[in-house]
């Protein structure tokens, strides 16, 4: 599904991220993760870590979009349209629906691994946790109600069986 991010014009063609959060560096703060500004290429320090410097970045320089540095991540934030968002191959901004993404492992898991089958049951709860059977229901609704991505429909009908 297409980014809605009114942001995108901002983006810069900016270095690499540091593998620092340098405003914690020279306050000798920590952090947790990192993240770095698509307009100026400021790396920052994610909201999970105590400064928050990437969000307060983003506030007080008006620059929204950050990108994630975590290893094997590969999402951008708009902090003001609140969105996740990737490039695609084509250079592209793609929008990341985190539930739907994690449902889909889950989904593919269940039914390839586990032998679970289609429909999952309304109440299906994977071991760890991930309420699959409301998961499905919700997309399915989507569907009902002409809301759901065309591309989110594709991949549930590629799943074998995938009951609308």
């Amino acid at each position: 599904m297409q980014a809605t991010c009114t942001h995108l014009d901002q983006v810069a063609d900016v270095p690499p991220g540091a593998e620092v959060c340098e405003t914690c560096v020279t306050m000798g703060g920590t952090w947790v993760h990192l993240r770095q500004c698509l307009v100026c290429g400021l790396t920052g320090c994610c909201d999970s870590s105590p400064n928050r410097h990437a969000s307060r970045h983003a506030r007080e320089a008006d620059h929204p979009l950050l990108r994630t540095l975590e290893e094997g991540a590969d999402w951008t934030w708009c902090a003001d349209d609140d969105s996740l968002m990737r490039r695609v191959a084509d250079g592209a901004w793609q929008a990341v629906d985190p539930f739907f993404d994690a449902g889909l492992w889950y989904a593919r898991r269940a039914l390839e691994e586990d032998g679970v089958p289609l429909p999952f049951a309304p109440d299906l709860t994977t071991p760890e946790g991930f309420p699959l059977g409301s998961w499905a229901a919700t997309y399915a609704g989507r569907r009902r109600d002409g809301t759901l991505d065309p591309d989110q429909a594709r991949e549930l009908e590629g799943l074998p069986g995938w009951p609308w």
